[in-house]
């Protein structure tokens, strides 16, 4: 299980039940922690849907008391490949 935690304006930017564009980061323990990735994912309010956990924080970084399950379905590459 892989932790991880987005930065929203609003809580309607999390869609249930549709693919959604995220800037997400990695809560995980170890030299990785605080990784950004630009995902694809689908995000769930049921804690049991996914295996993921999703932390929400709001624009200026208030913790929100809303925990959801994510599902990342790809990255997204946003720099060309010429430049990896």
């Amino acid at each position: 299980m892989n932790q991880w935690e987005v930065f929203v304006m609003d809580m309607s930017e999390l869609a249930e039940g549709k693919d959604i564009e995220l800037s997400i980061r990695t809560l995980n323990p170890g030299l990785q922690k605080y990784t950004y990735k630009r995902v694809r994912a689908q995000v769930s309010s049921s804690l049991d849907k996914f295996a993921d956990r999703l932390q929400v924080r709001l624009g200026r970084g208030q913790l929100s008391a809303a925990k959801y399950s994510i599902k990342v379905i790809e990255e997204i590459q946003r720099m060309p490949a010429k430049y990896l």
